[in-house]
C-alpha cells in the first residue's frame, strides 16, 4: 500500500523543486576546468611502452573526463627530435594512450585544447547565468555581463628514458609556455624550480597568475599547496619542500581587441606542468 504525503510535506518539496530548476545550470566546460597531462611514470626504461592520461577539473590528481572535442592535439616530443601525434579517440574519458620510450633521453608529453568560451551574466530576472556560448549569443536578453572569456590551455610534462638528453628539451614552442631553466627530472625536494614563460614566442613580461600543488596535499576542490599568487615578468620561481608528484598553473589574461569584443572581453590563455620529485624508499620489505 502506497502512503499518501501530507500536504505539507507536498508543498516542502515542490518548494525544494522549484529552487533547484531555478539554479543556473553549469556545464562542466564552464567552470574552467584545468588540463594537466600526466605519465604513469616518468623514468621509464629503453623499450618500456607506459600510459599518459589527464586531470582534467578541479581535484588533483584526477577529476573529470574529457571531451574529445575539447583535445586539439596530444603529442609526443621524442629525444631524437620527431614529434608523434597522438590520436584522440572520439569520447569522453581519461584519454589515456599507450607511450613507447624506445630510445635513451627526454620525452616530453604534451597536449593543446581548442579554444571555447565562458560567460557569465544576470538574465532579465536578475538570475546569475553561465554559458559556454560566446557573449554575443546572449547580450540582447541579459543585463550585466559579469564575465567573458575566450579560453585556451597548454599542458606539458617530461619523462626521462634511462638517462637525460644531454640538451634538455625545456622549450618546445606552445604558445604559452612554462619552460625549466635546467633539467626538470634533477629536482630534489628542497630545491627551487625556476620556470621561464613564454608567450607567443617570446619571454612574457606582462602580469599573470600562478599556484601549484602536490598529489595528497589536499582532496578538496582547488585547494592549492600554493594558492593564487600573482607575478610579473618571464620567471617564476617555486621552492620545492618534498617529493611527490607537482601540479603547477600559470594564466594570462588578455584584453580583447576590434570586432573581438562583441565576442568576449577577455582572452585566458593557460600553461600547466606537471612534474615528479623521488622520494626515498619508507618500507624497504626487510
Amino acid at each position: 500500500m502506497v502512503k499518501m504525503l501530507s500536504r505539507k510535506k507536498v508543498y516542502a518539496l515542490m518548494g525544494l523543486l522549484t529552487v533547484f530548476l531555478l539554479q543556473p545550470v553549469l556545464p562542466s566546460d564552464a567552470y574552467g576546468h584545468s588540463l594537466f597531462i600526466q605519465s604513469s611514470r616518468y623514468h621509464v626504461h629503453a623499450g618500456k611502452v607506459s600510459p599518459l592520461f589527464f586531470c582534467y577539473g578541479h581535484h588533483i590528481p584526477v577529476d573529470d573526463g574529457v571531451r574529445a572535442e575539447k583535445l586539439k592535439s596530444v603529442r609526443v616530443y621524442t629525444p631524437a627530435g620527431d614529434i608523434r601525434k597522438i590520436k584522440i579517440r572520439n569520447e569522453t574519458c581519461l584519454h589515456s594512450y599507450m607511450v613507447d620510450y624506445d630510445g635513451p633521453g627526454t620525452y616530453v608529453l604534451a597536449a593543446e585544447t581548442n579554444p571555447g568560451f565562458y560567460t557569465v551574466y544576470m538574465d532579465e530576472k536578475g538570475r546569475e547565468r553561465h554559458t559556454i556560448k560566446p557573449k554575443s549569443a546572449i547580450i540582447d536578453r541579459s543585463g550585466e555581463i559579469k564575465l567573458s572569456l575566450y579560453s585556451k590551455q597548454y599542458a606539458k610534462t617530461y619523462v626521462t628514458c634511462e638517462k637525460s638528453s644531454s640538451d634538455f628539451p625545456g622549450r618546445i614552442g606552445q604558445n604559452l609556455e612554462l619552460v625549466p631553466v635546467r633539467d626538470i627530472s634533477g629536482l630534489k625536494a628542497g630545491d627551487d624550480l625556476e620556470l621561464k614563460v613564454y608567450f607567443k614566442g617570446k619571454p612574457y613580461t606582462g602580469p599573470g597568475t600562478w599556484n601549484a600543488t602536490y598529489n595528497g596535499f589536499s582532496t578538496r576542490s582547488e585547494d592549492y599547496y600554493y594558492s593564487k599568487t600573482a607575478v610579473s615578468g618571464d620567471t617564476i620561481r617555486i621552492p620545492i619542500p618534498r617529493s611527490g608528484r607537482w601540479f603547477v598553473r600559470y594564466s594570462v589574461k588578455v584584453d580583447a581587441e576590434g570586432a573581438d569584443r562583441e565576442k568576449y572581453l577577455q582572452e585566458k590563455q593557460t600553461a600547466t606542468l606537471v612534474f615528479q620529485i623521488p622520494g626515498e624508499v619508507k618500507n624497504p620489505g626487510k
